[in-house]
């Protein structure tokens, strides 16, 4: 699980874009920079961040704000036209940032009989949030879109926020969604198929609303938190309340109708055990969260799990008595290392990723699943090809999906912002 490969660095595509995307994005991953740091990392001159900045600060985009803590190069030479190489004289440096008042974000989570819900202001900082647990299988198309704008409405309540200062909502979804016509096409944790969440959502709020499978949303939060995952191809596998796929491209998420893949129904044997997908033999059947808890009651009594998807305290207590040496339980968890391993094998030879991301709640389980899962991977890689992916263990909270696509959501505000003003 030790890094292997650095992967050449990129520039991004927002990057490669306007230039006031870019200082947009260089703000928005670093902080609050003065002027002189803004020309460094975004490659433009001292004069053109100037220009530019004066014109966000009068669009309330951006703001203004000092500290005494670090001595920034704010000032610069005669013979330095571009302010680059600025003789540091300790004073407070005036540093540029977001301006947290100029909008607000929601990102909703809706996954098996919960749905998550932040609001966060321009700058991506959290301001609340909330945990609706419901039966989620029981709701029809319709009772679906009331539920997720009234959670939406609910967020604004609580933050004092008029609608008008919406900008953007975004949505996290288990199974398949086609992000680029905001259809929700099947999920586990619903009865209904083929609903248009994003054009309801959107007439309610007139705001932008972006659609995206939940293991992308932990992908984006991943390579937020760790930037160096950014870099290249990366690819998360979660694994919880099932196993999916993220990919991203340097830093960037790839959308559209096959952005999250669902790996985890790759077929292992055609009379494997019952996956959710009403098929048998998936990776998932083997290593989600409601097939651990499926087969360790055949043997054990444990209480039964609401819609077949446990509690995180029925999986707490699951984990606890297979560290107590139970070799029924050893040999349960033993084998969903060998199917997170032919996940991750599939995933090496197909995409050829700089790194692979172990993520989700599920690999909290990983101590009980390593030796089954290196031994069958290194049987189902080339080595060559293992040998040049860097694999990395994150055994990320259910959270990481909200941030995860609040950041998704402030990037696409961004994007369209910054391209309705070029």
């Amino acid at each position: 699980m030790a890094d292997q490969i650095e992967p050449p660095r990129r520039i991004s595509g927002t990057a490669r874009g306007s230039n006031r995307g870019r200082l947009v994005e260089v703000l928005r991953r670093q902080g609050p920079l003065p002027r002189v740091e803004l020309a460094r990392s975004t490659g433009l001159s001292f004069p053109a961040v100037s220009g530019l900045t004066s014109k966000l600060i009068a669009e309330e985009l951006l703001c203004e704000t000092e500290t005494a803590a670090t001595s920034w190069a704010d000032d610069t030479d005669e013979d330095d036209a571009d302010g680059l190489n600025g003789r540091r004289r300790g004073r407070p440096a005036v540093l540029l940032t977001l301006n947290p008042e100029f909008g607000r974000i929601i990102a909703v989570s809706l996954r098996m009989n919960l749905i998550e819900t932040l609001i966060a202001d321009f700058s991506g900082s959290g301001l609340a949030q909330s945990r609706l647990e419901i039966a989620t299988r029981a709701l029809d198309a319709g009772a679906l879109c009331d539920l997720v704008i009234a959670q939406i409405d609910s967020m604004l309540e609580a933050t004092a926020t008029p609608r008008h200062r919406l900008l953007g909502i975004g949505i996290a979804l288990q199974g398949i969604v086609n992000a680029d016509t905001g259809r929700h096409l099947w999920s586990p944790a619903l009865s209904v198929t083929d609903i248009d969440l994003v054009k309801p959502v959107r007439q309610a709020f007139d705001a932008e609303v972006v659609m995206a499978n939940d293991a992308v949303a932990v992908a984006l939060a991943l390579c937020a938190a760790e930037p160096a995952l950014a870099q290249g191809l990366s690819a998360t596998i979660m694994v919880g309340h099932g196993v999916g796929m993220g990919v991203v491209v340097d830093g960037e998420a790839r959308w559209g109708a096959g952005a999250g893949s669902e790996i985890g129904h790759i077929k292992l044997g055609s009379n494997g055990p019952q996956c959710r997908c009403g098929q048998r033999g998936c990776i998932e059947a083997h290593l989600a969260d409601y097939a651990l808890y499926r087969d360790a009651r055949t043997f054990l009594d444990l209480p039964p799990a609401v819609s077949q998807q446990p509690s995180e305290a029925q999986m707490a207590l699951l984990r606890e008595r297979a560290r107590g040496g139970d070799p029924r339980l050893e040999h349960v968890f033993q084998q969903a290392g060998r199917a997170l391993a032919e996940a991750v094998a599939a995933t090496i030879s197909v995409l050829r990723p700089h790194h692979v991301i172990l993520a989700g709640p599920g690999l909290q389980a990983f101590d009980m699943m390593r030796r089954a899962y290196e031994e069958r991977l290194e049987q189902a890689v080339l080595p060559w090809l293992l040998k040049s992916t860097a694999i990395y263990l994150r055994p990320s909270e259910s959270a990481a999906i909200v941030e995860g696509m609040m950041r998704r959501t402030l990037w696409v505000v961004d994007r369209n912002r910054m391209e309705a003003t070029e």
